[in-house]
């Protein structure tokens, strides 16, 4: 054990971090402030090759700089993950795994490292695992994860618009507060004793936000990674969304590698890949390339079904379809067939017998038509409130109106969940949402990613 105060002891951060490199798995941070110009832990863990999961601040503030959340940005690999706790987070942990921890009051800049006078406490491995140190820090790790948000585009680009206002005007800073907690993108953290006292409804709803924008950032980095040239199939045209590139990566993963007849055995998967989800996306990356499968669903889907979903939901279409058209829509949906064909004959109106996938979507399709919500909704104008907004108007977040499109007396249709709405808005917007329904989930963690099953 060193206790650790920089230049008044000579005992430097930059010394333990040179001390641990080598000898750790990988590196998980708690760190609430980052000024940008201290790089030296995220390009340590770039050069030695080791997974980096970082908890930063967030906050009006700018917490983390732009540098260093374009830095996880440009990355965009599973390997190097960046994680943001809204407003009541300022620990300062660096737990290099295997290796050793420091526990203290430096931040992540220049001055904490050399300049300033900090205090810490460094413990090996031996003395982490001794005193039961090591548990306390997973479970430190899983809560609070649990209580943060992955970073994506959006909140890189709040985070760098309000950087250069902070700059140019530093006396409106408190007219900056308000508006940021206005639109703020990640919700508003509440007193961590007041956190059982959420109703259920907000809990629920909260939950399947941050299980939403987990993903975002994490399928459109795939994305990416699977539609360049040379990793794209050869039987994949090049125009085909990226999104839905990546949706059909994961669909071909789970069904083909993960899924084994009835069972779904995700989580070992999760167990084997979570300590290098980067090499196991690079596996994965490699038999999509070969291709050596049977691909002709995927090939279907990415070719004739998903352009289809995307002319019929159109935003001066969608309200004018037909029935025929509406029961080809639903046709054309992953989870719309699952749900379907579980559900009993007598309720969509089908004689005993008729279990043809076809007949009962389109028996589904005639009942749904019928349906109205509470207030009277019909199913075309939650499914066009629920893709270009009330009126036509992106007046509230995507995942507030996918959460009023599923559960809101306003809108929801009976039997129209989550994860036909997450499909539909994904192939209505490729260039806007990724598709994704509960296999979405179930496929990213299979892979190791760090996300949530429940949607």
């Amino acid at each position: 054990m060193n206790f650790v105060s920089g230049l008044l002891n000579g005992i430097l951060l930059d010394n333990i971090l040179a001390n641990n490199m080598e000898n750790c798995s990988r590196v998980r941070v708690s760190i609430a402030y980052a000024d940008g110009k201290n790089m030296r832990l995220l390009e340590a863990c770039k050069k030695q090759s080791r997974p980096l999961e970082f908890y930063g601040r967030y906050d009006h503030s700018v917490a983390i700089s732009p540098t260093v959340l374009k830095w996880f940005l440009d990355q965009a690999s599973p390997n190097y993950q960046c994680k943001l706790i809204p407003d009541i987070f300022h620990s300062k942990v660096i737990w290099w795994v295997e290796s050793g921890a420091y526990f203290g009051s430096a931040n992540l800049s220049d001055r904490a490292w050399m300049t300033n006078i900090e205090a810490g406490t460094y413990l090996t491995h031996e003395e982490l695992v001794h005193n039961g140190i090591d548990l306390q820090l997973e479970q430190y790790f899983d809560q609070i994860d649990n209580r943060s948000s992955p970073l994506s585009k959006e909140i890189y680009t709040e985070q760098l618009m309000l950087a250069k206002r902070r700059i140019e005007v530093e006396s409106i800073d408190e007219r900056l507060r308000r508006e940021f907690e206005e639109k703020r993108i990640i919700p508003a953290a509440q007193n961590l004793a007041a956190i059982d006292q959420r109703k259920a409804s907000d809990q629920r709803f909260n939950s399947f936000k941050s299980e939403w924008n987990a993903t975002l950032q994490i399928m459109r980095d795939i994305g990416s990674r699977v539609s360049k040239e040379g990793i794209r199939p050869n039987w994949v045209v090049s125009d085909v969304p990226s999104s839905v590139q990546a949706d059909q990566f994961l669909h071909a993963y789970y069904y083909l590698q993960v899924r084994d007849g009835n069972s779904h055995p995700f989580e070992e998967f999760y167990s084997k890949n979570s300590p290098n989800p980067e090499m196991a996306l690079n596996e994965v990356t490699k038999w999509w390339t070969q291709s050596d499968f049977e691909h002709e669903a995927e090939r279907q889907h990415m070719h004739e079904w998903a352009p289809r979903v995307r002319d019929l939901c159109a935003r001066d279409r969608i309200l004018n379809l037909s029935l025929d058209e509406f029961s080809e829509l639903l046709s054309l949906i992953h989870a719309v067939r699952d749900h379907a064909s579980k559900l009993g004959a007598e309720m969509i109106g089908l004689g005993v017998g008729k279990t043809n996938i076809d007949d009962r979507i389109r028996a589904f399709a005639e009942w749904i038509w019928k349906q109205r919500s509470k207030s009277g909704k019909t199913v075309l104008e939650m499914f066009f409130y629920v893709i270009w907004g009330k009126g036509g108007f992106e007046t509230e977040d995507i995942t507030q109106r996918l959460w009023n499109g599923h559960g809101s007396e306003e809108w929801a249709i009976p039997h129209i969940g989550l994860s036909t709405l997450g499909e539909l808005v994904g192939w209505a917007r490729p260039d806007d949402f990724p598709p994704r329904n509960g296999r979405t989930s179930k496929a990213l963690k299979a892979l190791g990613y760090r996300v949530r099953t429940a949607l």
